[in-house]
């Protein structure tokens, strides 16, 4: 089950920004609409003034015609009373043209004109000149005046009435684009209100899934502590129970209530060497299956459980989430095990070996009278039992690797007497194959720390393997050696070479089909041993085809051991006179290799004297001279130069490069670098597992 991920916050950035944008978009359509509208208002108001003009001019013309109508009295009758209306008729001919605007500027020659023709003619009148006054009238200059101030007046009617009708056009299209903006802006406003409400709803809606999804996961996980079968107790870091399941309560005899808040004690009591599991119990980041722990229930008695621990991450802390399963019907199922183990090897080997030893006597007998059909069924019996005491003593050794009671001793022994042995008792089963078996011996002795017996099962599992792997003719070789620092043997094939898809797991149980007729145990079986011994057991293509299956095990030269000794632990010699930087390289390392620290040329001598390193780490810059003095005396007690590592700053001469299996650069490797190199050098030299 995947856990699920926390809800995301909601992004505050975009809340302001969305809070801030929607009342600036608001108010600039406001404003823009309040300008449009004053526009609008402008233009109605500039038309309305249009319009008075023209008003104004019609009355200007008025009046001059009144002030006219008044002389034209005055000439036809004489009488005075006709010159009542021209001086009002005047003065309201100057107030119009002080209303009529530009256009009674533009008149107001034309009208000067006029009253100045009227005040000649009424001047003559008054004169007497009765006979002037009519010529000047007939002259025609009054009526010519007028007809010219009269086309002005029209003209600046007509001029004010376009000027009004462009300001009437201008306010309605002014109110019509007032009114569409309006619209735009009701309907903006409707869809951000709707984005509102949306948004509102969505938040609303999540926050129901998030509730409902938050309650369904209690509810399943509720289902699941409630449902499952083994116990399952919650307990904070600190080792205090905060729930227990309803299997828990069946198990303990406690409920949740009263387990509620106790210390972890009351269930799973400390005892002599729980010190560790206790600790761990009190770790934040504890995991790790810990099998045959007692528990306590709440009657007082106790019951035997396997307890798994993991960790659960929460917003309020960690949890530590304990898993106790009881171990009754494994503990029964392991003693009835012991039982069929314990009958297998005394009720069933021990009449095979009288089998077989019966079976040898017969074939040592003369057999000279007996017909072929019964030599080959003594022979298939024989080679059966044998068969079927391999398969018991595989499956005694795996029972003993799982129960941890195989018993491996290390005393100091030549490999090549182990080789030549398995070559003995392999000729048999060889020349029933007709093919032959070669020991290539190494030269020297090649001790070791290891035990005679399991040795020699692991090669005779290894030639065995290899004679069924080969056709009839073949030659299969062993062969002892010291390589790389350790000591080696190999036997070699020349088979169909292993399975691309058992390569894997060719070393598991039940996994290897090269043998015909194997029990499928002994490779690892083998492995183990090999294991056990601080050595390496791989295999790899011939090149001239077949398969080469091989181990290695720390080399013993001398009564001390040297760093391939009896402790088994590879040993780097780090000379560097950085303090802090072999300080780094021995916590990097420390699961692999054991690492000595010398700050110079003279401190290195004296840490060799003592033991020989696996593998040395040189700084070529050191504080009592060059590292290049010290190389031809790294040498292993066999005269064989100790693998090198060079990690320095200063520049390396070929022939010291190529002295080296690695070279690093100060400042360009790092120190991840550095630790990757050097344990893939000791993977190559097999010094770790």
């Amino acid at each position: 089950m995947t856990a699920l991920a926390p809800p995301a916050p909601p992004s505050r950035w975009r809340f302001l920004l969305i809070a801030t944008l929607t009342p600036l978009l608001l108010a600039a359509l406001i404003g823009w609409t309040g300008v449009e509208h004053a526009r609008s208002l402008e233009a109605q108001a500039e038309a309305a003034r249009s319009f008075e003009r023209e008003r104004v001019l019609l009355l200007l013309m008025s009046a001059v015609k009144d002030a006219e109508t008044a002389q034209r009295g005055l000439l036809l009758t004489g009488d005075r009373a006709f010159l009542a209306p021209y001086a009002p008729a005047r003065a309201e001919v100057e107030r119009l043209l002080g209303a009529a605007g530009a256009a009674g500027r533009s008149l107001r020659p034309a009208i000067a004109a006029k009253f100045a023709e009227l005040d000649a003619t009424i001047a003559l009148f008054e004169r007497g000149d009765a006979a002037a006054m009519r010529r000047e009238v007939a002259s025609g200059r009054g009526k010519r005046i007028m007809d010219a101030l009269r086309d002005a007046v029209a003209a600046a009617a007509a001029a004010e009435r376009t000027r009004s009708a462009e300001r009437s056009a201008s306010f309605r299209r002014h109110r019509d684009d007032s009114y569409r903006l309006l619209e735009v802006s009701g309907a903006l406003a409707g869809l951000i209100l709707l984005g509102i409400i949306l948004a509102l709803w969505r938040s609303l809606s999540e926050r129901h899934a998030a509730a409902r999804a938050a309650h369904e996961a209690a509810t399943r996980h509720a289902a699941i502590l409630a449902s499952t079968t083994d116990t399952l107790l919650i307990v904070t870091t600190g080792g205090t129970i905060e729930t227990i399941n309803a299997a828990g309560q069946d198990l303990l005899g406690y409920s949740a209530a009263e387990l509620s808040a106790r210390d972890l004690a009351t269930v799973l009591p400390s005892r002599a060497g729980d010190d560790d599991l206790r600790a761990r119990f009190g770790a934040g980041a504890a995991r790790g299956v810990f099998p045959d722990q007692v528990a306590r229930r709440r009657d007082g008695s106790d019951v035997t459980v396997d307890v798994a621990i993991g960790v659960m991450h929460g917003p309020d802390g960690d949890r530590l989430v304990l898993s106790l399963r009881d171990a009754s019907d494994r503990l029964r199922i392991a003693r009835a095990k012991d039982e069929l183990i314990s009958t297998v090897s005394h009720e069933l080997r021990t009449p095979l070996t009288s089998v077989v030893g019966s079976l040898a006597l017969l074939r040592a007998a003369d057999a000279g009278e007996w017909p072929p059909q019964a030599v080959r069924l003594v022979a298939i019996a024989d080679n059966n039992a044998r068969r079927l005491i391999r398969l018991i003593d595989d499956m005694l050794d795996v029972d003993r690797i799982e129960s941890g009671q195989l018993t491996i001793a290390r005393k100091p022994l030549d490999l090549r007497t182990i080789t030549a042995q398995a070559t003995l008792d392999g000729e048999g089963v060889a020349q029933r194959h007709a093919m032959t078996l070669v020991d290539v011996v190494a030269p020297a002795p090649v001790m070791v720390a290891g035990d005679v017996g399991r040795l020699l099962q692991v090669v005779t599992n290894l030639v065995s393997n290899a004679i069924h792997a080969s056709a009839r003719g073949d030659t299969v070789t062993l062969r002892t050696e010291v390589a790389g620092g350790r000591a080696r043997v190999s036997v070699d094939d020349h088979g169909p070479g292993v399975p691309a898809d058992l390569r894997s797991r060719l070393f598991d149980r039940f996994q290897s089909q090269r043998a015909s007729g194997g029990t499928g145990l002994g490779l690892a079986i083998a492995r183990e041993i090999v294991r056990r011994l601080d050595g390496t057991i791989w295999f790899e293509d011939r090149a001239g085809g077949g398969t080469r299956f091989a181990f290695d095990l720390p080399l013993l030269t001398d009564a001390t051991g040297d760093a391939a000794g009896q402790a088994g632990t590879p040993l780097i010699l780090h000379v560097d006179d950085d303090h802090d930087l072999c300080e780094a390289m021995t916590v990097a390392l420390e699961d692999v290799a054991t690492m000595i620290c010398a700050k110079g040329l003279d401190a290195a001598r004296a840490d060799m004297r003592d033991r020989r390193p696996t593998l040395v780490l040189l700084d070529m810059a050191l504080g009592d001279g060059t590292g290049a003095a010290l190389i031809p005396e790294l040498l292993d007690a066999c005269g064989q130069p100790i693998p090198l590592v060079l990690l320095t700053a200063a520049d390396v001469p070929p022939e010291i490069a190529r002295r080296a299996t690695a070279v690093l650069v100060k400042g360009r490797h790092d120190l991840a670098a550095v630790v990757e190199t050097i344990r893939r050098q000791l993977r190559e030299l097999g010094a770790h597992r």
